[in-house]
């Protein structure tokens, strides 16, 4: 009777355990369906929003108005004006040599100071160096030693005509010290006007001071102390910095379209910043070795950038200034190696969808602000002024997201 109640036992419990593993069983494939169904309709909205940006034209850019605001977008409206083919002369800055000196010394001598150096800015009459000179002491000594005799025949002139007044002394000894002393006047004259002339005076024991004829800056300095330094030697160019001239060689082509007064402009190497000049004349012959002429003209303005020797670039029209359909040229950016700009495609609620639009441009103004379009562009038609690179960047990093 045990052992059948044992048995029986056994039989329930396996169909027990049976019962739970089936359970398990299906409640385990019952979530392993629910992640499955998830994962599907995950991949399915995945593959949706793909589709959308495949659908998406290429080039296009969408933006709310306050987002545009934002990043300092700029809209214009392209329109006809004025626009002019330019050609592009190289050119240099030189010192008018009008207002330039160069200065040698009046003496051979020993240079005893220099008072100035090299880029330094003097002023008219300013002592630049002092010169011993052995011949300037024999000079000086000569005017003293005329003055000194000056000074006798004067006592003697004024004794002489006190005499004769009083009718005491003949009136050919009054005569006599008079011409004495007219004679010792000249020759203090003589030997004043001789060291004046030489840019000397009788007073300084030997020392020539060589002092600026302009205001200006010290471009040359050729002299140190202790050296002797002659006649002819150059020993100090001073230049006058705020009349520099543009100076370049004009071809052929062009001979006819420049004229002394007209006004041509010009940018530094380095430089976009545009400057102006004054054509002041052109050379009557060719140069030798380029056969064109020589163009000089006075700058209009002053700059800390515009110095003597800069090489910059001559701006010359090629041809009559014509109207033509023209945009800003902080509008073009080179996407795909094309000239682009990104105009309006359309505006609606708040919402901009800007697209690249490739163009064909011509000739630009002399400013370098606008450029002509020939194609690709109609009047009227709104476009992205300023703060283009930043859609190209946009586009550019979107083009990216796609390929990867």
């Amino acid at each position: 009777m045990k052992a059948k109640q044992n048995g029986k036992l056994s039989q329930s419990l396996m169909i027990t355990i049976l019962i739970i593993i089936t359970i398990l069983v299906s409640v385990t494939i019952w979530l392993s369906s629910k992640t499955n169904e998830s994962e599907g309709h995950g991949h399915d909205e995945g593959n949706a929003e793909h589709s959308d940006e495949e659908s998406s034209e290429e080039g296009e850019i969408q933006l709310t108005s306050q987002q545009m605001v934002e990043q300092g977008l700029k809209v214009a409206v392209a329109s006809t004006g004025l626009v002019e083919k330019l050609t592009t002369l190289p050119g240099k800055l030189v010192v008018n040599t009008d207002q330039q000196a160069h200065i040698s010394p009046n003496f051979s001598g020993h240079v005893e100071q220099v008072n100035v150096a090299l880029g330094q800015s003097v002023q008219k009459g300013q002592t630049l160096a002092v010169l011993i000179v052995p011949e300037l002491i024999d000079q000086q000594a000569t005017l003293r030693m005329a003055q000194a005799n000056l000074d006798l025949a004067r006592q003697d002139y004024q004794r002489e005509q006190q005499l004769w007044s009083q009718g005491i002394s003949a009136k050919q000894d009054y005569q006599r010290a008079e011409n004495a002393y007219r004679q010792a006047q000249i020759t203090v004259q003589s030997s004043q006007a001789r060291l004046n002339a030489l840019g000397a005076s009788g007073n300084n024991n030997g020392r020539f001071l060589i002092r600026a004829p302009i205001s200006g800056v010290i471009s040359q300095k050729d002299i140190v102390v202790g050296e002797n330094v002659q006649l002819a030697d150059q020993i100090f160019v001073i230049e006058q910095l705020k009349d520099l001239w543009l100076e370049f060689n004009l071809p052929n082509q062009f001979s006819g379209q420049l004229q002394a007064g007209q006004k041509i402009d010009f940018k530094v190497n380095d430089s976009e910043q545009a400057y102006r000049a004054i054509v002041q004349n052109l050379t009557s012959q060719a140069d030798i070795q380029t056969g064109r002429l020589v163009v000089r003209a006075k700058l209009d303005a002053q700059a800390a950038e515009l110095r003597p020797n800069v090489l910059v670039r001559v701006l010359i029209s090629e041809a009559p200034t014509k109207s033509a359909l023209r945009i800003q040229k902080s509008a073009l950016q080179s996407i795909e190696g094309e000239d682009s700009i990104f105009i309006i495609d359309s505006e609606q609620k708040g919402q901009v969808r800007l697209k690249a639009q490739k163009v064909q441009l011509g000739q630009a103004s002399s400013d370098g602000q606008w450029l002509e379009v020939i194609s690709g562009l109609t009047e009227g038609q709104k476009y992205i002024a300023q703060g283009s690179f930043l859609l190209k960047s946009e586009l550019e990093k979107d083009e990216a997201g796609h390929e990867h």
